[in-house]
């Protein structure tokens, strides 16, 4: 069982964690099935370089390995749990965590609930622990994406026994390649084999497949010991479900990269995806209506666990606030969509008041002490008359004259936020930036900004640490320690390189060449 647990440091005074155990889902893994990694993320601004005076590359979050650790059988969530939590305590960042974001495994899930009972009894999870398990957004549309594929369970089994036959022989590939080329199909993208276990690949495989059909017919024409061409039904078949596995990997692409994207984006790509299954459940093909019924299930069980810290993330981004929440709910769920949004407005209000925030109408020290004075000004004008005030009219007219204003000053900072315009949309905005620059306005909100814009909503960035430990434990250096590999790894991740830096004439420019020369290159200070 590989594990990770990723910690996330913002720039915020009262810094929290975002712990990530996770399983390999997204790119290959290659390390040995017995290791846990602890990664650190951080935020990273734009500066310039001294020595270039141009702007580094701007990333949202970032990681940093803090342990890579040998677990020993058995592989259960108690003793999961028990490494976790010594390293939490290692580290002393048990009071800085917000949320734990693994895949749909049993060991995972007894795990986290070991892991949010013993931080719930020290009283240091925010909502009552609501926000500490979130699932692996990557995970789950991989799942649900793979009823979809059993639709075409058996198109796909003739495309790879075709790449497999094309592979016997030259003869059989040009055989392909002549075929193309009478299709009219020279400048095609070619087949590739798929990994059967990554869905994407196989999604990309049926993409390149597709506008090949015709050559595939051709070639069972021209290649009597070719018998695998599908069917036209399976083409037909193959087409339609291409354009619903095409949101799911248009989805997937967008938040599943290797740096850190912010978990604001998630909650309108999934939304996104509900609303098509909706209509996938009036299609006019049978096989999708029949496909869509898992995929739905899977997905309401999802969403049911993590809506909640991704409806936050959205309202914490100045572009939506509860608006977006408000129009997504009531599109998913007609009337009854008030019921959610009225749970995540409840949940923010209760969040503000943990970070410290007050809820309570702030009065002003003009609306507290004028509405005094009016209301005894205008007690004595009942019962006498007293022409000594003589400015009690003006008290009144600026009541009611300036009421707008002074209920404006009673309201939180929470309210001021949601009321306030919602900023233009760009695709470059820069929302770590935006809290950053308006930290003095919403000291609180910032704050929060910082801890839930920073849960990574996918582990798909933390398996990078698994490919990078199969390229240390290898063939030849299998009989590593794991304090070593350790070592290895963690001073490999936290050491900048220097770009195109190179010894002996290998280029050490990316961490794989380093870590198998044994050498590091640090950048100067």
């Amino acid at each position: 069982m590989r594990n990770a647990v990723e910690r996330n440091l913002l720039t915020s005074p009262n810094r929290r964690m975002s712990s990530l155990p996770s399983n390999p889902t997204g790119p290959s893994s290659t390390a040995d099935e017995n290791e846990i990694a602890i990664l650190d993320s951080e935020e990273e601004e734009v500066k310039e370089d001294d020595s270039c005076k141009k702007p580094r590359e701007k990333k949202l979050t970032s990681k940093k390995i803090i342990a890579f650790k040998f677990v020993p059988y058995p592989h259960d969530g108690e003793t999961l749990f028990k490494f976790i939590s010594d390293i939490i305590l290692e580290w002393n960042i048990d009071k800085k965590l917000t949320s734990v974001v693994v895949n749909n495994a049993s060991s995972n899930d007894s795990m986290v609930k070991c892991l949010k009972s013993w931080l719930l009894d020290k009283s240091l999870l925010n909502l009552g622990g609501d926000l500490f398990h979130v699932r692996c957004s990557a995970h789950i549309l991989n799942l649900i994406v793979q009823d979809g594929l059993v639709i075409i369970g058996k198109l796909l089994h003739k495309i790879r026994k075709t790449l497999k036959y094309l592979k016997r022989s030259t003869s059989s590939y040009q055989k392909f390649e002549n075929a193309i080329n009478q299709c009219k199909m020279k400048n095609k993208k070619r087949v590739g084999m798929d990994v059967q276990n990554r869905w994407n690949s196989t999604f990309l495989m049926l993409e390149t497949a597709l506008p090949l059909k015709e050559a595939f017919c051709h070639l069972e024409q021209m290649d009597r010991n070719y018998k695998f061409n599908p069917s036209k039904n399976d083409w037909k078949v193959a087409s339609v479900v291409h354009g619903c596995l095409k949101k799911f990997y248009e989805a997937t692409y967008h938040f599943s990269g290797s740096i850190f994207p912010t978990a604001n984006v998630f909650f309108p790509d999934l939304c996104n995806l509900r609303i098509k299954m909706r209509q996938w459940e009036v299609s006019e093909h049978d096989f999708i209506r029949e496909m869509v019924i898992p995929m739905k299930a899977k997905f309401e069980k999802y969403w049911e666990e993590c809506s909640l810290v991704l409806s936050i993330a959205v309202v914490l981004d100045p572009r939506f606030k509860l608006a977006l929440v408000e129009y997504y709910y009531n599109d998913l769920y007609g009337e009854g969509g008030e019921r959610y949004v009225d749970r995540v407005r409840n949940a923010i209000a209760d969040l503000f008041v943990e970070y410290g925030g007050d809820l309570t109408p702030f009065l002003s020290y003009v609306g507290d002490n004028i509405g005094e004075g009016i209301s005894s000004c205008g007690n004595k004008n009942i019962d006498v008359e007293d022409d000594d005030d003589k400015l009690s009219d003006f008290d009144k007219w600026y009541q009611q004259s300036c009421s707008s204003t002074i209920l404006a000053s009673q309201k939180s900072e929470l309210q001021s936020y949601l009321n306030e315009p919602v900023f233009p949309r760009k695709d470059d905005f820069d929302i770590l930036g935006w809290w950053k620059a308006n930290s003095p306005k919403f000291p609180i909100l910032s704050k929060m900004a910082h801890d839930i814009l920073a849960i990574p909503a996918t582990t798909v960035a933390s398996e990078s640490t698994f490919s990078i430990g199969g390229r240390v434990i290898d063939e030849t250096r299998a009989a590593l320690l794991p304090d070593v590999v350790e070592a290895l790894i963690t001073t490999g991740d936290w050491l900048p390189l220097k770009k195109k830096r190179k010894v002996f004439g290998e280029d050490l420019s990316d961490s794989s060449k380093v870590l198998k020369l044994g050498c590091i290159c640090v950048r100067p200070i």
